[in-house]
C-alpha cells in the first residue's frame, strides 16, 4: 500500500505535465499557416489551414507580432471572398504499376474529395507517368470535373512525380491565383523527372503553394521521397495501405481545404525589422512565422494616395506639347534660298547644305537656324560654334542640346522621382552646353592672342622689304599656326572681295575680341588715308602686344590661387551631394523627396552660384 500511493501520485503528475506542454503542440499540429504575398507592406496577409470539421467562430483568433497586437485583423473563409480563392490540384499516378485497382480507387478518392471540397473552390487535376497529361484545367463547375472523371485515360510508363509536382505549382501560378494546394499520390519513388526536389520547393514558396502527398503502399513503395516533399513544402504527409483508404485520406483532404481562412490586418513593425507572427487559435492552438519588413522611404504617401508625384504628368505634358509645336513651327517654314544658293546656280557648283536637307534632322537643324537668326543671342552663339573649331552647325548643336535635355529630364525624374530633378536638368544641359561652346571658344582666343605678337613680327618684315599691308598680311599666311592663319586669311579674302581692309580687320578684332588688332585696323586705315610708316607702327604695336601679354601671365599668375578656390568651392558641393547619393541614398533622400528638402536644394544652388560668381570678379582683371 505503501508503494501504491506514490505511484499513483507520479501518474497524476505526468498527466498533468502531458497536458499543460505536449497539448500546445499537439495542437500545432492540426493548424498551419502560409504567407499570401500577394499585399504591400505594411499590410499583411496568411492563410490559415485548420482541420477538418472544424468551426471557426468570431473572436476565436488572435494576431501578434514581436508579441505586440496588429491593428484592423480580419478574418474570411476561402471562397467568401473572390480575392481569397486557392485553388487545389490533383496529381494523380498513373504509371505501370498503378494499373488496374490502385489507378480506380485514386479516381474514385479524387471524386469525394470533389465532393468535401468548398464549391466556389477552383479544382485542377492531372496524371502522370512518363510525362503528365493535364486532365481537368482549373474551374469550379460540377458538371466539368464529374466528365474529367468519368475519363481519365489508362496507366502507363515510369514516375515523373517531381516533374508533375512542378507542372501542378505552375497551373496555379498560371491561372494567377493568390495560391493554392497540391496534393500528389503516388505508389512509388521518382523514376526519369528531369526537376529537382529543391527546384520543386523553391517554385512552391515563390507561388505560395503547400504541397500534400499521399502514399499507397506497394512492393517498391519508397515514402522517403514523398514525405520529404511535404515536409519541406509546409504541407502534410499521409499514406494508405490500401486503395479503399484512399477514399477516406482525400475525403478528410477536401474537408480540410475547404476550411482554409484567410487573413489580412495591418502589420505595426518599423522598417527593416525581424518579424515573428504568433497566430493563436482557441482550443485548436498557436501556429508561429516570420518576415523581414522592407525598408520605407522617408514621408512616403498614403497607401491609397498615388505614389507618383502630382507635379510629372504635367510636366511631361508640357515638355511633349513643347516638342511638338517647336517641331512643327520649324518644319512648316519650308526650306528657303540663300544667297549661296541661288549664286550656286550660275556658277555650277552644289550647295554645301545640300545633303543636310535631305535628312529630316539636317532640315531640323536649319529650320532651328532661321527660327532663331533673329533673336539676340544667336550671332554669339554662332561666332563662338565657328570660333571654337566646331564641325557641326549650330543649328545642329541646338537640336541635339534640346533632344539631350529632354532625355536628361525624363531619365532624372525617373531615378530621383521629383519634379525639381527634371527641371533643373532639363533647363542645366543647354546651359552645359553653350558654357562648354563659350570655354573652347575663349581658349582659341587665348591661343590667337599669344601668336598675334609673332605674326605680326613677320608682317612688320614684310613691309620693311616693300611689301604694302595687304600683301604683307597675304605672305605672313604661309607660315602661320592655326587658329592666327584660319583669322588673318578670312580678313584678306575679304579685302580681296572688296571690303576696305580696317573693316575686314575690324570684324576679326570682335571674333577673336582682341584690342591689338583693332590697332592694325586703325594703321590700315591710317596708311590707306595719309600714307604713313606702317613698318614702324606695327613694330610700335608688336611691343605693345608683348608687353601686354607679360602682364597678363603675372596676373594669371598671381590670381590662380583663387581661380582654383572658385572651381573648388563651385564643384565640392555638388560632388558631395552626387555621391552621398550614390553610397547612401536613404541618408539624403529627404532632400529629393520634401518640401523643405527642395527649398534647402535652391538656396544651396543659388548660394554657391552667388559665390562662385563673387570670386570670379574678384580675381578677373581687366588688362
Amino acid at each position: 500500500m505503501n508503494l501504491r500511493l506514490p505511484a499513483c501520485v507520479a501518474a497524476v503528475l505526468a498527466l498533468v505535465w502531458c497536458a499543460t506542454v505536449l497539448a500546445p503542440s499537439l495542437a500545432f499540429a492540426g493548424v498551419s499557416v502560409s504567407r499570401n504575398p500577394d499585399v504591400r507592406f505594411p499590410d499583411r496577409s496568411f492563410v490559415l489551414t485548420l482541420p477538418e470539421h472544424t468551426s471557426l467562430g468570431a473572436g476565436q483568433v488572435s494576431v501578434t507580432e514581436n508579441g505586440g497586437p496588429v491593428r484592423g485583423l480580419r478574418v474570411m473563409p476561402v471562397g467568401g471572398d473572390r480575392r481569397a480563392k486557392l485553388g487545389v490540384v490533383l496529381a494523380i499516378d498513373a504509371s505501370r504499376s498503378m494499373s488496374g485497382e490502385p489507378f480506380a480507387g485514386a479516381i474514385d478518392a479524387a471524386s469525394v474529395f470533389a465532393d468535401e471540397r468548398n464549391p466556389r473552390q477552383p479544382l485542377a487535376m492531372l496524371t502522370f507517368g512518363t510525362g503528365s497529361h493535364l486532365l481537368l484545367p482549373f474551374t469550379d463547375k460540377e458538371e466539368r470535373i464529374s466528365s474529367a472523371l468519368a475519363n481519365p485515360g489508362t496507366t502507363a510508363g515510369g514516375t515523373d512525380l517531381y516533374d508533375a509536382a512542378l507542372r501542378s505549382i505552375e497551373l496555379v501560378k498560371d491561372a494567377k491565383l493568390r495560391g493554392g494546394f497540391v496534393v500528389v499520390l503516388s505508389d512509388g519513388t521518382d523514376h526519369g523527372s528531369a526537376a529537382t526536389p529543391p527546384e520543386v520547393v523553391d517554385a512552391a514558396q515563390a507561388a505560395n503553394v503547400k504541397i500534400y502527398t499521399v502514399g499507397l503502399q506497394s512492393e517498391r513503395f519508397d515514402p522517403g521521397a514523398l514525405s520529404k516533399l511535404a515536409e519541406e513544402s509546409g504541407g502534410e504527409y499521409s499514406e494508405a495501405t490500401s486503395a479503399a483508404q484512399l477514399t477516406e485520406i482525400y475525403g478528410a483532404l477536401g474537408a480540410q481545404f475547404s476550411n482554409a481562412h484567410v487573413m489580412r490586418y495591418r502589420s505595426t513593425a518599423g522598417p527593416g525589422e525581424q518579424v515573428i507572427v504568433k497566430i493563436a487559435v482557441s482550443n485548436l492552438g498557436v501556429a508561429t512565422t516570420t518576415y523581414k519588413s522592407p525598408l520605407l522611404k522617408l514621408a512616403a504617401p498614403p497607401p491609397d494616395r498615388n505614389p507618383d508625384p502630382p507635379g510629372v504628368p504635367l510636366f511631361a505634358i508640357i515638355v511633349i506639347v513643347w516638342l511638338l509645336v517647336a517641331a512643327f513651327l520649324v518644319l512648316a517654314r519650308g526650306p528657303r534660298q540663300t544667297a549661296r544658293m541661288r549664286i550656286a546656280r550660275y556658277i555650277g557648283s552644289d550647295d554645301p547644305g545640300t545633303d543636310d536637307r535631305r535628312n529630316g534632322s539636317g532640315r531640323l537643324a536649319r529650320g532651328a537656324e532661321r527660327s532663331l537668326r533673329e533673336t539676340s543671342w544667336w550671332d554669339g552663339f554662332a561666332t563662338d560654334v565657328e570660333v571654337a573649331g566646331i564641325t557641326r552647325t549650330p543649328g545642329q548643336i541646338v537640336v541635339a542640346a534640346f533632344v539631350a535635355s529632354v532625355l536628361g529630364a525624363f531619365l532624372g525624374m525617373t531615378i530621383a522621382g521629383t519634379v525639381l530633378v527634371a527641371l533643373a536638368v532639363f533647363v542645366l544641359t543647354p546651359l552645359v552646353v553653350r558654357v562648354t561652346i563659350k570655354v573652347l571658344a575663349d581658349r582659341e582666343r587665348r591661343t590667337f592672342a599669344d601668336q598675334l605678337a609673332d605674326h605680326l613680327g613677320v608682317v612688320g618684315g614684310s613691309l620693311r622689304v616693300g611689301h604694302s599691308l595687304p600683301a604683307a598680311l597675304s605672305a605672313a599666311l604661309d607660315e602661320a599656326p592655326e587658329p592666327a592663319r584660319r583669322e588673318f586669311a578670312r580678313a584678306v579674302a575679304d579685302e580681296r572681295l572688296g571690303m576696305q581692309l580696317e573693316d575686314a580687320l575690324e570684324t576679326v578684332s570682335e571674333r577673336m575680341k582682341s584690342n591689338e588688332v583693332r590697332h592694325v585696323a586703325l594703321l590700315a586705315k591710317l596708311q590707306r588715308e595719309v600714307g604713313s610708316d606702317a613698318a614702324e607702327m606695327v613694330d610700335q604695336v608688336v611691343a605693345t602686344v608683348r608687353e601686354r601679354q607679360q602682364l597678363r601671365r603675372t596676373v594669371q599668375t598671381l590670381t590662380a590661387q583663387g581661380r582654383f578656390a572658385q572651381l573648388i568651392l563651385s564643384v565640392l558641393l555638388l560632388g558631395a551631394l552626387v555621391f552621398m547619393t550614390l553610397t547612401n541614398k536613404p541618408y539624403v533622400e529627404p532632400l529629393y523627396t520634401t518640401s523643405g528638402g527642395h527649398v534647402v536644394l535652391a538656396i544651396a544652388a543659388v548660394l554657391v552660384i552667388v559665390g562662385s560668381l563673387v570670386i570670379r570678379r574678384i580675381v578677373k582683371i581687366k588688362i
